[in-house]
């Protein structure tokens, strides 16, 4: 059996050689990273914050959003994207944009707070479960009621 290339430790000196992965990643990452700044002056104001380019490949280029809605305005606002990145050298060759959504975080519930329930509505649903003949109801009406007399008691 023949060991893959991974199986070797590699020097931080390999990893950074001119031609290694490591090395042609990095340089990918830059080149976004410094293009990002002309794509962002293409767009309108207000989506600069919630786009971002992720790739720029074969005359496409492909951006990123954190929701639907600015997904639907920059591909309303293609063509002038287009027309404004076509002027520099680095997209003259630009033919398509892609967006995708990515959203950037999720956002988090807030925890409910459990209001208690007053002793008088306790004895209403007390009455109420006392009346009713269907008995889920009746048993659901009642663990209700006592749970705000046990947390009142408790």
């Amino acid at each position: 059996m023949q060991p893959n290339n991974y199986s070797r430790f590699k020097s931080i000196g390999q990893l950074a050689e001119k031609n290694s992965p490591l090395s042609k990643l990095l340089d990918r990452a830059s080149k976004i990273i410094n293009h990002q700044e002309t794509v962002r002056a293409a767009l309108e104001p207000s989506c600069r914050e919630h786009c971002w380019l992720s790739n720029y490949r074969n005359g496409t280029l492909y951006l990123q959003t954190d929701s639907s809605a600015w997904g639907s305005r920059l591909r309303m606002q293609q063509r002038a994207i287009i027309q404004q990145l076509k002027k520099t050298t680095t997209f003259a060759a630009l033919q398509n944009i892609k967006v995708s959504i990515q959203p950037r975080y999720t956002t988090q519930t807030a925890p409910r707070t459990v209001k208690p329930i007053s002793s008088e509505n306790a004895q209403q649903l007390f009455e109420t479960a006392e009346e009713t003949e269907d008995p889920a109801l009746k048993a659901a009406l009642m663990r209700l009621a006592q749970t705000s007399q046990n947390r009142k008691n408790g």
